[in-house]
């Protein structure tokens, strides 16, 4: 039997998600979209903060340069909410510009320290109890490469669960010098969500 397209009701995302510590840069590491990208980003990174500690609302800043520009540029920044810890939903792409869109964003898998796998859906009216049609994915990483042993796992889960094989995934390149990005300003040093474990060390 094939792989059979879930629908995002039935699809685990990461048990005990511990949301101070997922906080900080990610760096893309590979991706996949339905939709064609004629115009593939190169270093693209992104920093996950909380916006508003009482909604559990996070704001992710990206960088990213282009094919036709050397220069890296802004883009978003991403509006999440993740009251529901790691079944978040993405309120918007551009908080500054962008319409709503309420997009189901989840958390399928991470261990904080070295990878994160994210999964959604920018179908429009989507029905979280029927498959999507128009879906991304970002396997990331903390650092600009994810070590086989972290990355093998996710790819397997992905052509399994969520139905993309290994060549339908894109490889993000990343160059030695990487775009600059704000680090985490608000990140939990103070204040703890319930079932936050007690950090020993910075969030990258």
């Amino acid at each position: 039997m094939g792989c059979r397209l879930p629908t995002f009701s039935s699809l685990p995302a990461q048990k005990n998600f511990d949301l101070c510590r997922f906080l900080g840069i990610w760096y893309e590491i590979k991706f996949f979209k339905t939709e064609d990208v004629p115009d593939v980003w190169s270093d693209f990174v992104q920093s996950f903060d909380l916006q508003d500690h009482n909604k559990r609302r996070l704001i992710a800043y990206g960088q990213a340069r282009s094919t036709t520009v050397k220069n890296c540029f802004p883009f978003g920044p991403m509006s999440l909410d993740a009251s529901n810890g790691a079944r978040m939903i993405l309120i918007t792409e551009d908080l500054k510009n962008g319409p709503i869109v309420d997009w189901p964003f989840l958390i399928i898998q991470t261990d904080y320290d070295n990878y994160a796998l994210a999964y959604f859906c920018t179908s429009k009216n989507y029905k979280q109890n029927k498959p999507c049609e128009e879906r991304q994915l970002k396997i990331y990483g903390r650092k600009t490469t994810l070590a086989d042993k972290y990355l093998k796992p996710l790819i397997k889960y992905v052509n399994d669960h969520l139905c993309v094989s290994p060549g339908q995934l894109r490889t993000t390149v990343h160059s030695e010098k990487s775009c600059p990005i704000q680090r985490c300003r608000n990140c939990c040093k103070r204040r703890k969500f319930p079932g936050a474990r007690k950090q020993s060390k910075k969030i990258p």
